[in-house]
């Protein structure tokens, strides 16, 4: 985030509501993706993405450093919110890799989608930190200093994080008998 959004969010009126919109624009879809990929629900991630939104517009307290990460923390505390509610926690979701916009062939696909099975059936054994942690890093490539805003830790931590996580889901995947040729 710039300088001049962070000093320009903390004026109220129609400067800052423009301001917010070009960042829901920008950046929506990356929280989304995120939200998704944590609960796999779609109207959930949106309803994520929709209350950080809203209470960023509703917060008035010191200026936000780091604005992408402060709304993923409270989007995040807000689907533990309600899955703690509904007793439904959060699972990945079966189709968040279809969104790529490319078609492979039909055999590639069939591959495609058995590989995609074993690693997601990998990443539920992974707790919600690595699975959070590995999604940052791959799905939104996200350097380690981002990841380590989000998780609220430092950098070093997020890299031994990322290390034992990837470890951690080639043991399971080799475990499964998963084949990557």
């Amino acid at each position: 985030m710039t300088d001049s959004f962070r000093e320009q969010s903390s004026d109220s009126g129609p400067e800052r509501d423009r301001m917010i919109e070009q960042y829901y624009r920008t950046h929506s879809h990356e929280l989304w993706a995120l939200f998704y990929a944590m609960c796999s629900d779609p109207e959930r991630a949106y309803d994520a993405v929709q209350e950080a939104f809203l209470r960023y517009y509703d917060y008035r307290g010191e200026p936000v450093r780091d604005l992408r990460a402060w709304l993923l923390r409270v989007g995040q505390n807000w689907l533990r919110d309600v899955a703690r509610r509904k007793s439904n926690s959060c699972r990945l979701l079966p189709g968040l890799d279809e969104y790529s916009g490319q078609r492979p062939s039909p055999e590639e696909l069939v591959l495609l989608v058995e590989r995609q099975e074993s690693i997601r059936n990998a990443l539920k054994e992974l707790n919600e930190d690595d699975r959070k942690v590995l999604v940052m890093k791959y799905a939104m490539d996200w350097s380690a200093a981002q990841i380590a805003t989000v998780m609220n830790c430092t950098s070093a931590a997020v890299d031994m994080r990322m290390s034992r996580a990837r470890r951690r889901l080639a043991e399971i995947l080799v475990e499964q008998g998963f084949n990557n040729e």
